[in-house]
């Protein structure tokens, strides 16, 4: 019980910031399974790098992005090596842009996850 209350805890400023984007832009509300994997990843990123609701919602709009430029990429005609290219070049360039949006210790800890929630996959 004290680790599912610790849980909702870490989760509560991505739902929070969720709940912000909705209230300030009402066309907010998961479109696709691109927005609902966006939402996911920022929530677990949030459990060990602490976003403030700003910071969160940054992340979400990155996330997302990339997600929809990643879905681009595999579906595309180019060959398998232009693609490998292309998708290791999205994902260093989502990297870099999350350490305007996180601090140094966050971007640290953004950068350790990363691995691990969005491996690169060819």
């Amino acid at each position: 019980m004290k680790d599912l209350f610790k849980n909702l805890i870490k989760g509560l400023p991505i739902i929070l910031a969720l709940l912000f984007i909705q209230a300030t832009n009402a066309q907010f509300v998961p479109k696709n399974e691109v927005e609902k994997q966006a939402a996911k990843l920022v929530q677990a990123y949030q459990a060990d790098v602490g976003m403030t609701i700003e910071q969160a919602t940054a992340v979400y709009e990155k996330i997302a992005e990339v997600l929809a430029k990643e879905n681009a990429i595999r579906n595309g005609t180019s060959s398998p090596e232009e693609k490998k290219k292309s998708l290791m070049d999205l994902s260093k360039q989502e990297t870099e842009h999350m350490g305007t949006i996180l601090d140094p210790a966050q971007w640290k800890e953004y950068k350790k996850m990363k691995k691990t929630l969005q491996p690169l996959k060819y």
